[in-house]
């Protein structure tokens, strides 16, 4: 689980253009990495020094959004009352409350050991919403309201782990409340199956032992481990709205980051995903290409060492590889090297079909690497005939 979730904060940051780094989806990054340590503080050992710190961004994330929604929907309630509709605020445009808001379309998640954040879009239909109303179920029993918020994500932390659950939203206002969302489902912490351990012919099995890192690579891991943690804060922090970037920011916190990535690989400690943010936030290509060929080389190593052991890890794993033949032959093709790119973009778009066949026994939702690959492709060159 962990190294899926790795994956999945990366990819969030990976084009913030794109998919904008709300406070939400930053204090669930956080909340990933406290709740790791908590279940394995000997493979996290490098968080437990940015503890304190994690959680207090946790704790105002969580204080903040409780009291600017209770604030919010005070003020749409009290003017509602004097005056009959509701005033343009921050958030909401004048519109008079005559109708309920339509029904909010989907919804959508990512997730931890026992927290989930969930997200939407603004229902295109109906009055205009005061806020947002999240509701838990199993089926077996009546929902439960577990969240009220007045933006378009929820992060709940805390839920139930082992269980198969329901999520749903629905969008509200003084006239009423808009049916429930689409459903998202999921099983929190879900048990993996192991391999069996089997011992050598004639030699007798006995408990198998847990696999720890040499001792004089810890300090090195954990200052990587450091190292990424803040550079993802960093390039937070450099994300003004969703169209404005301080570029210089971004540069200074990739090098200060590169540079430790660097160091860990001298010491010959290197981890796919270091490799991969490194390559994500990297402008030049070669350097891309080198940094993204060096994270498919260490994910095939990592892969072949302890092979995965759920469907979520294994869809991981091909994610990454895949992922990795991709950027690598994008670059290819916007340097203009059509059959260096047409190479790679083959082989990771065969791994794509791999990837897609795995979603639905991982539980992820789909992120369309496969179309975006052969859509690359059908924009190279046709192969010319020897």
């Amino acid at each position: 689980m962990p190294k899926f979730l790795l994956h999945r904060i990366q990819r969030m940051t990976q084009n913030p253009a794109a998919e904008n780094i709300t406070l939400g989806l930053e204090a669930a990054a956080y909340l990933h990495w406290i709740t790791c340590h908590e279940r394995d503080p000997e493979r996290f050992a490098a968080v437990a020094p940015q503890l304190p710190v994690l959680r207090k961004h946790v704790a105002y994330y969580l204080d903040l959004s409780a009291r600017e929604t209770a604030a919010h929907l005070e003020l749409m309630a009290t003017t509602k009352e004097s005056v009959g509709e509701v005033p343009g605020t921050r958030d909401f445009e004048a519109a008079p409350v005559q109708t309920a808001p339509g029904r909010v379309k989907m919804i959508l998640g990512q997730f931890g050991y026992n927290w989930v954040l969930v997200y939407w879009d603004r229902p295109c239909e109906g009055g205009q919403p005061w806020g947002y109303r999240v509701y838990r179920t199993e089926k077996q029993s009546a929902p439960v309201l577990v969240a009220t918020v007045t933006e378009t994500e929820a992060l709940l932390p805390d839920q139930p782990e082992r269980l198969h659950l329901y999520y749903f939203v629905t969008a509200f206002n003084g006239a009423g409340e808009s049916p429930a969302s689409g459903e998202f489902g999921l099983t929190l912490n879900a048990p993996e199956k192991e391999e069996p351990h089997r011992a050598a012919p004639g030699v007798k099995a006995g408990p198998q032992s847990a696999s720890r890192f040499p001792e004089n690579e810890l300090p090195i891991r954990r200052e990587l481990g450091e190292a990424i943690m803040k550079f993802i804060a960093k390039l937070g922090a450099t994300q003004h709205g969703q169209d404005e970037e301080d570029s210089v920011m971004r540069q200074v916190a990739t090098e200060e980051y590169r540079q430790a990535v660097l160091k860990a690989a001298r010491q010959n400690v290197e981890i796919s995903l270091t490799w991969h943010t490194l390559a994500v936030w990297t402008e030049e290509g070669k350097d891309r290409i080198g940094y993204f060929a060096r994270a498919l080389e260490c994910c095939r190593a990592e892969t072949a060492a302890e092979p995965p052991t759920s469907p979520k890890a294994e869809w991981a794993a091909l994610h990454t590889q895949a992922d990795c033949l991709f950027e690598i032959g994008r670059v290819h093709f916007h340097e203009g090297a059509p059959e260096a790119a047409r190479q790679f973009l083959t082989e990771a778009l065969a791994l794509a079909k791999q990837v897609d066949a795995r979603q639905a026994p991982a539980g992820v939702t789909d992120d369309q690497l496969e179309g975006r690959i052969a859509e690359l492709l059908l924009q190279l060159p046709e192969e010319s005939e020897a």
